[in-house]
């Protein structure tokens, strides 16, 4: 099943210049992909990304995006005769599909229920950490083992 419907791509594309019957289910595949091959090289979760298997399963900001691009390219196929260079609008789309992909990778951009990508760098020992006993599984568990009056 295809992760935007009809209305998803309409919204991008002007409806008397772009009047879309059905989506073109081979560029969506392809734009699909794209963009889900990159929010996994951005770290977000496989099984998280493979429970979005359809419009009412995908988040919004994901289905905006597969949908931006969606438009772009099939706007610059349909008026490729027309213009050498492509389409303003449809290259403002992808511009801006990729802002939000690169925001998404960056941590800057947070798709709803996925784990933050980015964020404050993690230490250890914490002080949760520091206030446990120790265990078989995690024998660093505890309070230190010297501080700096500490004589040797």
């Amino acid at each position: 099943m295809a992760r935007i419907t009809l209305p998803d791509a309409q919204a991008w594309a002007e409806n008397t210049k772009l009047p879309f019957g059905v989506l073109d289910t081979n560029l969506l595949n392809q734009v699909e992909s794209q963009v889900i091959s990159k929010l996994q090289s951005c770290g977000i979760d496989i099984t998280l990304i493979a429970t979005w298997v359809d419009a009412l399963t995908t988040p919004d900001l994901v289905k905006s995006i597969i949908s931006m691009l969606y438009v772009s390219w099939y706007y610059d196929r349909q008026y490729s005769e027309e213009q050498t260079e492509g389409n303003d609008y449809a290259k403002l789309l992808r511009d801006h599909a990729a802002m939000l992909l690169q925001g998404v990778c960056d941590g800057s951009i947070e798709i709803p229920g996925a784990p933050t990508i980015a964020g404050k760098p993690a230490f250890f020992p914490t002080d949760e950490s520091s206030s446990q006993q120790p265990t078989c599984l995690n024998p660093e568990f505890g309070g230190p083992y010297f501080n700096m009056s500490r004589g040797f």
